[in-house]
């Protein structure tokens, strides 16, 4: 019995040295790379491959959970290696999911149409290529012009702020831009789109687009929570 409870707690014990690691690694890695972060790069091949919207807080706890279970794959036999190896988590999930920065917002005129994303089914997007869907797609949308200004409810002028365009149906991100600026002009599909602003020091701003918004001013509340873990809580 003696025996059998030394056990249970010394694999209790290195799975909470592997899940420590794993989450020490998550957090820096969205906390030092912002939007280059794997883990919401990782979001986003959920979204892209498999239709699969969810939170940026879900990604971190299944990874938490797969450091967790490396460990014992790997038979960590001491809390010390037990923590490096739930560690290497994001070094495996940085080679699983190459960072691709998305494109600058086009601040002319869209002069070729944006093709709609296609609904399709999970194994669809897992056997055949983006690719096609780009060139069967049909090629009818156009852009419009959209003029953002930005105003905090503190009075104070905002330096710098970033600006992401989110497909509204499939969660993709379509292009952003990082300005010294409270003010920002740039041209958006003629789809459902969503805006998000960052602006450190104040809570992140959704905003739905759409032809008939095309002048937009955005009220920001200020906060003492970090953009970086606001993230992990926003599809």
């Amino acid at each position: 019995m003696a025996t059998e409870l030394y056990a249970l707690r010394k694999s209790m014990c290195l799975g909470l040295s592997a899940a420590t690691g794993g989450l020490l690694a998550v957090l820096s890695d969205i906390a030092q790379k912002q939007d280059a972060s794997a883990v919401e790069h990782l979001q986003s091949a959920l979204t892209g491959v498999l239709g699969l919207r969810t939170y940026p807080a879900v990604v971190v706890l299944a990874l938490v959970v797969l450091a967790v279970a490396l460990s014992f794959i790997f038979s960590a036999e001491s809390n010390k290696k037990a923590f490096y190896i739930g560690a290497s988590i994001l070094a495996i999930m940085m080679t699983a999911v190459p960072y691709n920065a998305p494109p600058s917002l086009s601040t002319t005129p869209i002069a070729k149409s944006v093709a709609a994303p296609v609904s399709s089914r999970w194994w669809d997007r897992l056997m055949i290529p983006g690719q096609v869907y780009a060139q069967s797609a049909p090629a009818n949308n156009k852009s419009y012009s959209v003029d953002i200004h930005l105003q905090t409810d503190n009075g104070k002028a905002v330096s710098s702020a970033t600006f992401t365009l989110i497909d509204a149906s499939s969660g993709e991100v379509l292009g952003r831009s990082t300005v010294q600026s409270g003010d920002f002009s740039f041209y958006a599909p003629n789809r459902p789109c969503t805006l998000r602003v960052k602006v450190d020091g104040y809570e992140i701003a959704d905003r739905q687009l759409s032809p008939a918004s095309r002048a937009m001013t955005i009220q920001l509340a200020a906060s003492r929570v970090p953009v970086a873990i606001q993230r992990i809580f926003r599809k």
